[in-house]
């Protein structure tokens, strides 16, 4: 893109919003589905996605480890047998294990947050649910609430 196509671009933009009133997001007429929540996201949903994290766990720390001692005794002969690059060997096989621990954790720590999060909020709806029904019974007053907004 030439500046001068960046700039007739940004003057379109000012154009734009100028007639339209000020920026504005894009959306579906409501014809078409607009108007409601795009994303749900259900308690079976979070468990499923909280299994595939700990499956994909359990199979890199298998899959991932496999090659680990003969890489070890690979490097450690050609180490004693005095070659360089059995010390570079060895190397590798550490930050090897150094990366495969991360993914391990951050796999552990996806499948960890995704059963936190589905227990957490698994009665958010019923209590807003039966706080409306009672005629208010439950529900914080509106000072509560916009202490929660600051």
């Amino acid at each position: 893109m030439t500046w001068n196509e960046w700039e007739q671009l940004k003057q379109e933009a000012t154009a734009s919003a100028a007639t339209s009133g000020g920026p504005r997001l894009d959306q579906l007429p409501a014809a078409q589905g607009a108007g409601g929540p795009d994303l749900k996201v259900r308690h079976q949903q979070l468990r499923a996605l909280g299994k595939l994290a700990d499956d994909l766990r359990q199979r890199l720390q298998v899959d991932g480890d496999h090659a680990r001692p003969a890489t070890f005794s690979a490097g450690t002969g050609l180490s004693n047998d005095g070659l360089d690059s059995g010390h570079q060997v060895l190397r590798l096989a550490e930050v090897w294990s150094t990366k495969l621990h991360v993914l391990l954790d951050a796999c552990s720590h996806i499948r960890n947050h995704l059963g936190f999060t589905s227990s957490l909020h698994s009665g958010d709806d019923e209590a807003a649910g039966s706080g409306l029904g009672a005629a208010g019974a439950g529900l914080q007053p509106l000072s509560k609430i916009s202490d929660y907004i600051k």
